[in-house]
């Protein structure tokens, strides 16, 4: 009869190797996958054009809806369409809240294709700024160069590259433009925060087929110019898909922006409606909260030009840019990378140190059990044998 710590022995050595393996499935699972791009020279976003955008949108004014210089604004959105091509689809998607008149605005680049991948940021600036360190500006308008205009920015340069190169786009790229989004929380009495956003998504079958074509993916841009540019891991994003924009930006060198243990948080904001209609989305936007945030002027009067930088928007914009490219752009001198596609049903984040000690404390409490059931067993032996002598 085998002694009994031969059983614990291999129970133990058992337990080991199974743990292990589970670990490192895991951890391949998660592990980021290695980009080496070669392809510099296809990388055309220009943070100058980028930043000379958002001093366009300032140059209206407060863009709080339903205001001349919201609508100003939208008219200069429609311009800059018009000089890249009067044929570009644009579509102003007109809806109110409270009575008040707003307008979101989609523009369409290779609208027939099947394969639809939704790139938005939302133009309007909040009404107030509540959290200005000066507490009689705390009424006054917030600028919005960075909470707002520096997404815009980025994606109207990303569409006169995409639109030189839809012939080579296997996609339809969308571009939404959110009006009506920062005015929660007391910004206009009455209203919600991404209230453009949830009524773009009640309509959103009127701009395409769903018989024919599918929403691949939607990736929001918020306050993405900033100094001092950090994403968070926010986790109300798809997690492969964030994860890979991340994994695309630390390939290219940008390790500050985006960090290998960044801050989670959860935000309420435009992608949010589109997660609902089960559509992967993830929001690339930072810490704006609390006394750590690297750019601290959110929602105050100094998130103005001052703090904005070209070299924050260059790295959003060919972020971006080589993740279009990567999935879509075909080229026979251009190598693909399917990254993570088709990121679908990941939109529970996955902390990894959990899982180790789940694991661990499973592992001890078989452990456990089975020690408890040698115990039992050998008592019973003991008792038995016992009674063979009596």
């Amino acid at each position: 009869m085998p002694h009994k710590h031969t059983y614990l022995i291999w129970f133990l050595s058992f337990s080991t190797i199974l743990t292990s393996f589970f670990l490192l499935q895991i951890g391949k699972s998660q592990a980021p996958n290695i980009y080496f791009y070669n392809n510099n020279n296809y990388f055309q976003f220009n943070s100058t054009n980028a930043y000379n955008i958002i001093e366009a949108q300032l140059n209206f004014g407060f863009r709080i809806p339903g205001t001349e210089s919201s609508k100003n604004c939208g008219d200069y959105f429609i311009d800059y369409m018009n000089a890249i091509s009067p044929t570009l689809p644009i579509f102003q998607h007109n809806f109110s809240v409270n009575t008040i008149n707003c307008r979101n605005f989609l523009i369409t680049i290779n609208p027939n294709n099947s394969r639809i991948i939704i790139l938005g940021a939302h133009y309007d600036s909040r009404a107030i700024s509540e959290k200005d360190p000066t507490v009689n500006k705390r009424n006054e308008p917030c600028p919005g160069a960075n909470d707002g205009a520096s997404g815009v920015a980025t994606l109207l340069e990303l569409i006169r590259i995409f639109y030189e190169k839809r012939e080579s786009l296997n996609c339809s790229i969308w571009i939404l433009l959110f009006d009506a989004e920062d005015q929660g929380n007391g910004a206009l009495s009455g209203w919600d925060w991404c209230e453009g956003s949830k009524k773009f998504v009640e309509n959103i079958t009127n701009y395409y087929n769903p018989e024919t074509q599918s929403i691949e993916a939607m990736i929001l841009l918020d306050m993405v110019g900033g100094i001092n540019l950090e994403f968070i891991n926010e986790l109300n994003s798809n997690m492969l898909l964030l994860g890979e924009l991340f994994e695309i930006g630390r390939s290219l060198g940008y390790l500050d922006a985006f960090p290998s243990n960044p801050v989670s948080s959860a935000i309420t904001d435009d992608h949010l409606p589109f997660k609902e209609l089960e559509i992967p989305a993830a929001d690339l936007i930072i810490n704006f909260w609390g006394p750590s945030s690297p750019w601290s002027y959110h929602h105050t009067t100094s998130d103005n030009i001052s703090h904005i930088s070209q070299e924050s928007l260059e790295i959003t914009g060919k972020t971006v840019e080589k993740f279009i490219y990567n999935h879509y752009l075909n080229t026979p001198e251009y190598e693909n990378d399917s990254g993570n596609y088709p990121w679908k049903d990941i939109n529970v984040n996955i902390n990894l140190d959990i899982i180790y000690y789940v694991i661990f404390f499973v592992l001890i409490i078989g452990i456990g059990i089975f020690l408890i059931i040698i115990k039992k067993k050998n008592k019973f032996q003991k008792t038995k044998n016992k009674i063979k002598l009596k």
